[in-house]
């Protein structure tokens, strides 16, 4: 399966309730569990048969940031 599109994969997590994390499968092609914690999105994508899942946190906001050093 093809990796997820990036426009797919930010309308995943503007879905989800900020804060939260979202497990997506090993090779990025779908999401396979949802967590209010890092632990929680592992064990729920676990039990659903994934392996090695992506963990991604969903921004608490979408501000824009910028970042220097």
């Amino acid at each position: 399966m093809p990796v997820m599109s990036p426009e797919s994969r930010i309308r995943i997590l503007r879905e989800a309730a900020p804060g939260t994390w979202v497990a997506f499968s090993e090779d990025e092609s779908r999401v396979v569990a949802y967590g209010n914690s890092y632990d929680e999105a592992v064990k729920a994508a676990e039990d659903a048969g994934e392996r090695e899942p992506v963990i991604t946190r969903v921004p608490l906001d979408w501000a824009a940031r910028v970042f220097s050093c």
